[in-house]
């Protein structure tokens, strides 16, 4: 699965200002946006249901996480003034939620398995960034070789002054299966179906 490489060309798209303008031809846009609670200790479990897949699992689909080789994962130089505090180095990474379960990386990927009218079919996607702010998070997922769809998922949780705690969902995509061509009206409406799960799964956290 590390082998496959994206099977789009504007990696990071989904997060570009004034995005609209760079969107190829060909390619379809969905947002949507969503209040899912209220306070910090809301935004922060909400921060930990994204990066354990919770979006894609609490709406019913199956996730075979596929951690990013040691190699994938760079620490950049830190300073302690004009001094060298610690050196460039490539990590495994550690980080896990509060049950232990580990938190999604850049670089890692997943084959997501979707049951639709009896047949299931395989989504592979990559993760390839994660933004954390203080009063935001933003994982953005890249479509893989062999994905029906060709594009790029960006979902970010915010808090807002009034504490008031959102899900976004900005997808870029075009068909990519020979078949989805022939039944685009019937796929948009399944689609429609499972950005709708998406947009209340983190309320379950």
């Amino acid at each position: 699965m590390q082998e496959r490489s994206t099977n789009y060309g504007q990696i990071g798209i989904t997060s570009q200002a004034e995005f609209e303008r760079f969107i190829p031809r060909g390619f379809h846009l969905n947002e949507h946006r969503a209040r899912i609670g209220h306070g910090r200790p809301r935004f922060d479990a909400a921060v930990a249901g994204l990066r354990t897949w919770q979006v894609q699992r609490l709406s019913g689909i199956s996730v075979e996480v596929l951690p990013a080789d040691a190699g994938d994962v760079y620490s950049p130089v830190i300073f302690d003034g004009d001094d060298v505090a610690r050196g460039a180095s490539y990590e495994k990474p550690t980080d896990y939620d509060a049950t232990g379960a580990a938190l999604l990386q850049p670089g890692d990927s997943a084959i997501q398995r979707i049951r639709v009218a009896g047949k299931q079919f395989q989504a592979p996607i990559r993760v390839i960034s994660v933004l954390d702010e203080a009063d935001s998070h933003t994982v953005t997922f890249g479509a893989l070789e062999g994905h029906p769809e060709k594009g790029e998922e960006r979902m970010r949780v915010t808090i807002g002054e009034d504490g008031a705690v959102h899900f976004e969902l900005r997808v870029i995509w075009a068909p990519n299966a020979w078949w989805l061509r022939p039944t685009m009206p019937w796929f948009k409406r399944i689609q429609r179906k499972h950005h709708g799960r998406f947009m209340t799964a983190l309320t379950k956290v």
